[in-house]
């Protein structure tokens, strides 16, 4: 046996100026991300598990240490080498952790940023992030609510006033007749924008959080200024939007004082800056780009990187191809936002990208001739020594120039983009041809192989010309101009004889019959094209279809003997009897063996009552009778069918004059003699954990599905439960719990993500069962009265159930106290 030991090399640190911004609040995603910034300000999202790696990583612990420093925190195992794994493929490529040897040298080293294409170039800084502190803390009294509504509405009532009065055109034609007029009118929306952008910074305060310097830099061909807000990821979703929109509403105070100056002086100067402000407010809520507009989508839907997402659902949305893990990841609602976002901005962004490779000529020929043009008004306006139009003309070639190094820059990486691309496709296709010639050849030496040569020698040497004509043909494989002409190995095709190739193994379904590639569709449009065609093109089943296909295949999962399932819960009404109905009647539906579920609630029990016409027998006929039952016909005969899905029923003895229920070697026997004739055992248990019968059932369980109601009384008693479990003796049966959080509905009080959270860290899977006025009335009930969601959830229920099947095997909980496989 050999030991491994911790290398001194393996502590880890994190690295210099990494700053934790605190969880992402309002989050779009299923599971709970946390913000790291490093030193360069790019900000990061983590896990939780990572976070916590980053967390207790530290120059004086080890791998061991810190592994279990992580596992304690986290409430599942993390083994030294998961640790590495993490240290080495996540954190370390990130830039946030870093070996404590190689500390110095990394201090230096410039981690990877991300660099898309639609993002901010030629970035300088105009105002200090010091500066920008002590103007935004000045001016965040603005949002003041009652502030904020006086504003909107002075705006509102100033534009109706201001428009009405003034002329457009005659405010154009004042305007371009002058050049300091048109100077003025760039110097007054220049200080528009900056004005717009301290209103980022000043919402950014407002909320709590820290706004950072402002800046300039180039968008796509436009020159724009930007605001470091990265801090504002630490507020709630109200505080981000805010910030989202704190310039706009700066630019309202920009038109108060406008409009309020227009009326005044009536310049049309005024009127054409306040127009072109507007046009300016509409342009910034445009989504489909960088504006203000895509971070108001993003942080409504919870989800700040949605270009990252662009190529994720687009791939999930062909036919036949399974989610992208970025879009499984999204709850519900943000999926959708993000899926509808995706199908507006690609085609806008490729009519826009296409429109600007092929006019991308003639603009830059019509820039070259504004900025010679501007510069002889240029050089006249310095002979004549007029400021104003030598100040316009030079402002002119500045804003002519920067777009078409724009255009320039924007195409030039797209074409990277698309060699790249081409690239990586040819060395994947070239990788699969030298694959499939490597398969094709080993399928045909193997077919060889089996029939034989044609040769004289004996048998015991045919075996040895197949190896040498494979490792031949492997190395002419991957070297083709290596020995192609040696006879020494021979062909595998001409020796073969038309006699031996003519058997009976030659009419398989692949070679005699017309056999269409992939499962068919079952509905939907892809089934009116599969229909149409007669087969011919075959789209494959949906995503949905899929995915229903897996979580079939999932359910019917082979069972080794028998399988025991204990339904519990601590608190009555909170649907336990259902839950093990609804579970029963699924297994039994969708599998083809037998399934049985047995109320082992002592105190009158009405799982039978559920089901069907309760059978006259229950389970103290079954006791009384056991020494005659030695058949499954002879079981059958007390127990109860359901008539839709096959489930049998065990009943409970209801007699009111029954003084003691059974105890827990009754239930014991039961158990064994259903051993013997059921793959599937449900036991409905009682709510009483501490009631000899109970133990003896959870003594006797291969699984525990546990039910809960969506309240805070209920997480409790689930949670309590779990704690009696791991206290005495059960702890795999905690591992591998199913917990169901029953009768779920879209408006609680209590946080259901917290409460499936803490669940899903100590058991192995957490299901929510919507509620169902099917199931409310406590009445017979068939699967076919069930809502489609409600169903949906049962199955994916009976899935999480069936997974345990393969990984449990038959370890039986009072066989060993250690568990099966480490979490």
């Amino acid at each position: 046996m050999s030991i491994q030991t911790i290398q001194p090399a393996e502590r880890w640190c994190r690295t210099a100026g990494l700053r934790e911004l605190g969880s992402a609040q309002g989050s779009g995603l299923r599971e709970a991300r946390y913000l790291m910034q490093r030193s360069d300000g790019q900000v990061l999202q983590l896990s939780e598990l990572l976070r916590l790696v980053v967390r207790e990583v530290s120059i004086d612990r080890d791998a061991n240490q810190v592994a279990d420093a992580v596992s304690a925190a986290y409430g599942r195992q993390l083994t030294e080498d998961g640790l590495r794994h993490l240290v080495a493929n996540k954190l370390q490529p990130l830039g946030l952790v870093e070996d404590v040897a190689s500390a110095p040298e990394s201090h230096q080293r410039l981690h990877a940023q991300t660099d898309p294409l639609l993002s901010l170039r030629l970035r300088r800084t105009l105002l200090s992030e010091s500066a920008v502190r002590v103007l935004a803390r000045a001016t965040s009294v603005l949002y003041v609510p009652v502030i904020l509504a006086l504003a909107l509405a002075a705006v509102v009532a100033l534009d109706v006033t201001v428009f009405r009065r003034g002329s457009v055109l005659g405010a154009l034609g004042s305007v371009f007749a002058t050049p300091t007029f048109l100077l003025a009118l760039l110097g007054l929306l220049t200080l528009g924008s900056l004005v717009h952008e301290l209103g980022h910074a000043a919402a950014c305060h407002y909320g709590g959080a820290r706004p950072g310097v402002i800046g300039v830099g180039v968008y796509l061909v436009f020159p724009a200024f930007f605001t470091n807000v990265t801090d504002s990821y630490r507020l709630d979703r109200i505080g981000r939007i805010r910030t989202d929109l704190g310039g706009l509403y700066f630019n309202v105070w920009c038109l108060i004082a406008l409009d309020g100056t227009y009326l005044l002086t009536g310049q049309g100067l005024l009127l054409l800056a306040a127009l072109l402000m507007h046009i300016e407010m509409a342009q910034q809520l445009i989504p489909t780009v960088r504006f203000d507009g895509y971070f108001v989508l993003a942080d409504l839907a919870g989800v700040p990187d949605l270009f990252t997402r662009v190529r994720p659902v687009l791939l999930s949305l062909l036919p036949g191809r399974e989610a992208d893990p970025r879009v499984t990841e999204l709850r519900p609602m943000a999926r959708r936002i993000v899926t509808c976002w995706v199908l507006l901005v690609v085609p806008t962004l490729l009519a826009g990208f296409g429109w600007l490779v092929i006019s991308g000529p003639y603009l830059i020929r019509h820039a070259v001739d504004g900025i010679r043009h501007q510069a002889s008004a240029a050089h006249a306006a310095w002979g004549q020594h007029d400021v104003p139009s030598l100040a316009l003309s030079t402002i002119s070639i500045v804003l002519l120039t920067l777009p078409m190094l724009g255009i320039l820059i924007l195409c030039q990486r797209l074409a990277m983009g698309v060699v790249a691309a081409v690239r990586r496709a040819s060395a994947r296709r070239a990788l699969s041809r030298r694959e499939l010639s490597r398969h094709a050849i080993a399928q045909q030496l193997g077919t060889v192989g089996n029939v034989g040569y044609e040769s004289s020698e004996p048998a015991t040497s045919k075996g040895t010309a197949a190896a040498s004509a494979s490792v031949a043909a492997s190395a002419s494989a991957a070297e083709p101009a290596a020995d192609s002409g040696s006879e020494s190995a021979p062909d595998p095709v001409s020796a073969l004889t038309v006699r031996d190739s003519l058997t009976a193994a030659a009419f398989t379904d692949e070679q005699m019959m017309r056999l269409n590639r992939g499962q068919a569709p079952e509905s939907g449009w892809r089934r009116a094209l599969f229909t149409v065609t007669s087969g011919t093109i075959n789209p494959g089943p949906s995503a949905a279809e899929a995915r229903r296909a897996q979580l079939l295949a999932r359910v019917t999962a082979p069972i080794s003997g028998s399988r025991r399932v204990v339904v519990m819960s601590r608190k009555g009404g909170v649907g336990k009897t259902t839950t093990t109905l609804a579970l029963g009647g699924m297994f039994a539906s969708l599998r083809g063996d037998r399934v049985i579920a047995v109320d082992a609630n002592p105190d009158a029990g009405n799982l039978a009552h559920r089901v069907s016409r309760p059978s006259r027998h229950t389970i103290t006929d079954v006791l009384a009778c056991m020494d005659q039952i030695g058949s499954y016909s002879d079981l059958r005969e007390f127990t109860t069918q359901s008539p839709e899905t096959r489930l049998e029923v065990l009943a409970s003895d209801d007699d009111p004059r029954i003084g003691m229920a059974l105890n827990r070697q009754a239930y014991h026997q039961v158990i064994q003699l259903l051993d013997h004739y059921y793959n599937l055992i449900l036991l409905d248990t009682g709510t009483g954990i501490l009631d000899s019968a109970n133990q003896g059932l959870l003594t006797d369980a291969d699984q525990l599905v546990l039910v809960l109601r969506p309240a805070l009384d209920g997480a409790r008693a689930a949670a309590l439960t779990l704690d009696w479990l791991s206290e005495h003796g059960y702890p795999e049966l905690v591992a591998s719990a199913v917990v169901v959080v029953n009768a779920t509905r879209n408006r609680s009080r209590v946080s259901l993500d917290k409460i499936s959270d803490h669940f899903a860290r100590r058991c192995s899977t957490v299901v929510s069962v919507p509620w169902d006025p099917a199931l409310e009335a406590g009445a017979q009930t068939t699967l076919a009265s069930l809502q489609p969601s409600t169903r949906e959830a049962l199955v994916a229920l009976a899935g999480a159930v069936a997974d345990q099947f393969v990984t449990g095997g038959d370890l039986r909980p009072g066989m060993s106290q250690q568990h099966s496989a480490l979490r």
